[in-house]
């Protein structure tokens, strides 16, 4: 039986203190970080074994779906997060931490929150219309994403149905899988966590949003790969038209990680992330239906260029069936909430 703690904490945002309540051994306090209005909520002291989230809410009676999980972190590996945050509409909002003895699986990376510039410059090799502006993004909560794209063996355990292009090898990426298929996945993923109680409260697994996505995939770089510009050097990181001689999709781990521990986030197959494809604020996009999802990263048949941390080629119809279309899973809030 897990153990679980919460305790509901009132901040008024417009406070020019900090104010601290103990929770146990466990401290929350609100400072303000700048001028400008922002503040930053840290929660420490937690216990060591576990997995923190901290929720927010417009009311101070907010119940079930009105709270929101904002932020969640292991605590084994950061024994205190700063959430960074601004008044709302009412100037105040209300926040609860909880905290579970669970370890979240080890093929899981833990991401914490922080900006980065998404998108390529205009004078980078192989860049497409769509790439661009380079702009500031916020990923505004810490997630876990999987160090491995799904396999087979994974995909046909929740799915019974293996729809690859090669014969059932365990280790090989599930390929020619529909965004609705890795949709399903992820869903009945969430399920069965929460049946074995191991999820973190407020999470779910899901596709990566794109901007998600591309985060993990620069691991804080701004080269065209996250291993840096040359191209000689990609065949020891993901597999593509270079390397790849077979034909078919390798097994996943066999070449190098980014310097976040992610593999084959270059190349191997593309990955389909949660979003619909749009131009970036002030860019443009080869399509403007709006029924388009994203594929990320390149696969094995690709030349160089597809494979760089900003292409966004080939977005697809959710219910395409593509030998090169894959896709790995995060940890994350919910759909619409991850936006917040």
């Amino acid at each position: 039986m897990q153990n679980r703690f919460i305790h509901q904490l009132c901040l008024t945002l417009g406070l020019a203190w900090p104010g601290t309540q103990a929770l146990g051994q466990a401290t929350v306090q609100l400072l303000p970080e700048s001028s400008s209005g922002t503040h930053s909520l840290t929660a420490s002291n937690l216990p060591t074994t576990s997995v923190a989230v901290i929720w927010r809410s417009d009311g101070p009676l907010a119940k079930g779906d009105h709270w929101s999980a904002v932020h969640a972190f292991p605590t084994d590996k950061l024994k205190s997060a700063a959430l960074p945050i601004r008044p709302g509409a009412t100037g105040a909002s209300f926040f609860k931490l909880s905290w579970q003895d669970i370890v979240v699986p080890k093929n899981m990376i833990w991401l914490p929150l922080g900006d980065f510039s998404m998108g390529s410059p205009e004078d980078e090799a192989g860049r497409f219309k769509d790439e661009g502006p380079v702009h500031s993004v916020t990923i505004p909560h810490g997630f876990w994403m999987d160090r491995y794209e799904v396999t087979q063996q994974q995909f046909k355990k929740l799915m019974v149905i293996n729809p690859s292009s090669t014969d059932y090898t365990a280790n090989l990426p599930v390929n020619k899988v529909t965004w609705h298929e890795a949709n399903e996945y992820c869903e009945r993923l969430t399920k069965l966590e929460k049946q074995r109680n191991s999820l973190p409260l407020g999470y779910v697994y899901r596709l990566p949003t794109e901007a998600e996505w591309e985060y993990a995939c620069r691991a804080g770089t701004d080269n065209a790969y996250s291993y840096g510009d040359n191209t000689k050097l990609l065949s020891q990181y993901g597999w593509w038209a270079g390397n790849s001689k077979t034909g078919r999709p390798s097994p996943v781990g066999s070449l190098t990680p980014n310097p976040w521990g992610f593999y084959d986030i270059h190349g191997n197959v593309f990955e389909w992330c949660l979003d619909i494809y749009k131009a970036y604020p002030e860019g443009r996009a080869f399509s403007d239906t709006g029924k388009l999802k994203i594929l990320r990263g390149g696969a094995y048949y690709c030349p160089s260029s597809i494979l760089r941390s900003a292409c966004r080629a080939e977005p697809q119809e959710p219910d395409y069936r593509w030998i090169l279309a894959g896709f790995r899973v995060v940890l994350a809030p919910p759909p619409g909430q991850a936006e917040d």
